[in-house]
Order: structure tokens, then sequence, then C-alpha cells
């Protein structure tokens, strides 16, 4: 009875510390994939699932900032640069395709999009959605907002 007893205990630390290393392999894996694969000795970054996603939690990227930071303006002006050369080349594109082109996001392209509109550097046709960018003709544009008489 007494060697019954060791054989059940023995497997059931087998298999307790397979268990353990297939947890902590997941767990590597999940952190390697959420910090997309940048930390030595967590794998490759390649697991299941969406990348920046633990589950169904978002986890920050590392180039996202802290809520309420602004950006450096070197980095509006390197961004506003990158936007132009590519309206430029690619005139009458709408903001996703210039997005999907430029590997960026429209919360990004917002501001420098506003300053190359209000630089007269880029024009708009349409709206909302539909909105598509070409080169402006150099002119500022106006604020678009209107003073009120007073009577």
């Amino acid at each position: 009875m007494n060697d019954l007893s060791d054989q059940i205990s023995k497997l059931v630390d087998e298999f307790v510390n397979q268990v353990a290393q297939l947890a902590r392999k997941a767990a590597m894996d999940t952190l390697s994939t959420a910090l997309g694969g940048a930390v030595p000795g967590l794998g490759n970054g390649r697991g299941r699932g969406r990348p920046g996603r633990i589950g169904r939690i978002a986890v920050p990227s590392a180039s996202r900032l802290p809520k309420g930071a602004k950006r450096p303006p070197g980095e509006i002006t390197q961004l506003k640069e990158r936007v132009f050369d590519h309206i430029t080349s690619n005139p009458g594109q709408r903001i996703e395709q210039i997005n999907k082109e430029l590997g960026t996001s429209t919360r990004e392209l917002s501001l420098p999009l506003k300053k190359l509109i209000g630089d007269g550097a880029v024009r708009t046709e349409g709206e909302k959605r539909a909105t598509t960018y070409f080169p402006g003709d150099g002119k500022p544009q106006g604020s678009g907002r209107r003073k009120r008489r007073r009577g």
C-alpha cells in the first residue's frame, strides 16, 4: 500500500510540475506578445490573439503617450512633413488610406493635418469620412469662424 501511495504521489508531483511549466510559458508568451517581443528571454513575441491585448484587456503600446501628455513639437513637424510628402505624391486619398500607407492612426494625424490645412499646404474636399486630401495652393485658410454682428 505504501508503494502504491508513493507512485501516486510521484505522478501527481510530475503532473503539477508540468502544469506549472505550461502556465509559466503561457504567461511569458502573453507578456512577450504584449510588449512586442522586446524583452530578451521571453520568446519571439508571437502569441495567439491580437498583439497588444491580453485576453480582453488592452495593453498600452510602448509608443503611446500617457493620457494628457503632449507630443514634442519636433515629432509633429516630422509627421507633418511625411503627411505632406505623401499627399503630394498621392492626391485624393482619404485619411484611412493615408494611415495604411504611413502606418499611423487617425488620432496621430489629426493635429498635423489641421496644421497643414491651416497653412494652406493641404486642401480638403468632401466631409467627414469622405474627406479627401490634396496639395494646397499655399494660401492660409481662415479659422472658418465668422464674427457675429452686433446690432
